[in-house]
């Protein structure tokens, strides 16, 4: 690569050829550095793009005697900070809502969540192994204890609490990746 310093400076001057430059340059550390947080394709692509596109709205206050990458690692650590923070907000919303399911099982006239809520923790359930969905089934009915889980299955009181906090963590893993079909899709 020609000297970034060069470079940096053609790009504040409104050069798009030195942009093009940098882009191809940076791109592909962006894109995995977004892919390893965010776990998803279209939001590493999109964080890509927002990134570059600060750069360019703000090349004029690029300091080209200073070391490039850590003018460019920083806009990608707030870009990432703020996606994940959206995106935590709306996990945390559908995981709280995790919370209401034994509300669900217990016969009230008005469920506790709305519908697309209700099928997000219903598949997530389902994408457990039947195992691990018995368990959670009878742990969030409130009606049995670990020891009557253990009993009722065959298994020890330690397997029934190491098996239960498996799944939770599943579960969570599963709604989150559910949590952006909806925000993206819309609905399951």
């Amino acid at each position: 690569m020609i000297n970034e310093e060069t470079i940096i400076r053609q790009m504040k001057e409104g050069n798009q050829l030195a942009f093009t430059l940098l882009f191809n340059e940076y791109s592909k550390q962006v894109y995995s550095l977004s892919f390893k947080y965010l776990y998803n394709r279209e939001l590493s692509e999109d964080v890509v793009q927002n990134v570059f596109f600060k750069i360019w709205e703000k090349r004029k206050d690029i300091d080209e005697s200073r070391p490039f990458n850590r003018y460019l690692f920083t806009i990608l650590k707030n870009d990432l900070l703020n996606v994940l923070r959206d995106r935590d907000k709306e996990i945390f919303r559908i995981s709280d809502n995790l919370n209401l399911l034994n509300t669900l099982t217990n016969e009230t006239e008005e469920p506790a969540l709305d519908e697309d809520q209700l099928r997000l923790v219903c598949k997530a359930i389902e994408q457990l192994s039947p195992q691990k969905r018995k368990i959670v089934e009878l742990k969030i009915s409130g009606k049995y204890s670990n020891q009557e889980i253990a009993d009722q299955l065959n298994l020890s009181i330690n397997t029934i609490k190491f098996q239960y906090s498996q799944a939770l963590k599943e579960l969570r893993m599963t709604i989150r990746l559910f949590s952006f079909i909806l925000l993206f899709c819309g609905s399951l």
